[in-house]
């Protein structure tokens, strides 16, 4: 009987540490806060101009994570006949002709609010951002590789 409440307890004990320890993954407003600080700073945007593009941005952002959910979903489809790699393709191309759709859309809505040479200052810096992130994840991913983790 001891062995069994000693084993319960254990269990329990183990059940509340795993699930204390904090989850190691992407946290999208930390990521968000970021690149709003990093652009304010590059660009020299007024706090207006800032809510401004970053309401437009997030709008479109948001819109573009839509067609990557669906582009993902595509991608995780292996497709082994002609017919489904045709398909797969097409859809592709759909997928990123409506990005650029919804890029064009929003960047015409940015245009209205902001002067041309701030968006375009404002879009670079947010894609430089994304790459210098993105390089960031990678090595780390990387490194995270060679000590054997996961």
């Amino acid at each position: 009987m001891r062995h069994r409440i000693l084993l319960i307890l254990l269990i329990a004990v183990t059940a509340v540490r795993v699930n204390a320890e904090p989850q190691k993954g992407f946290d999208a407003k930390a990521y968000n806060d970021e690149l709003q600080a990093y652009v304010v700073k590059e660009a020299k945007l007024s706090p207006s101009d800032a809510q401004k593009f970053f309401t437009l941005y997030d709008a479109m952002r948001a819109e573009e994570r839509k067609i990557f959910s669906k582009t993902r979903n595509t991608a995780r489809r292996r497709p082994t006949t002609d017919e489904e790699c045709r398909k797969a393709i097409m859809e592709k191309d759909e997928n990123e002709i409506l990005l650029k759709k919804i890029q064009q859309q929003h960047h015409l809505k940015m245009l209205k609010e902001l002067p041309a040479s701030t968006v375009m200052t404002c879009l670079f810096h947010a894609e430089k951002f994304d790459r210098m992130k993105l390089r960031e994840m990678s090595a780390k991913r990387h490194a995270e590789k060679k000590r054997g983790h996961k």
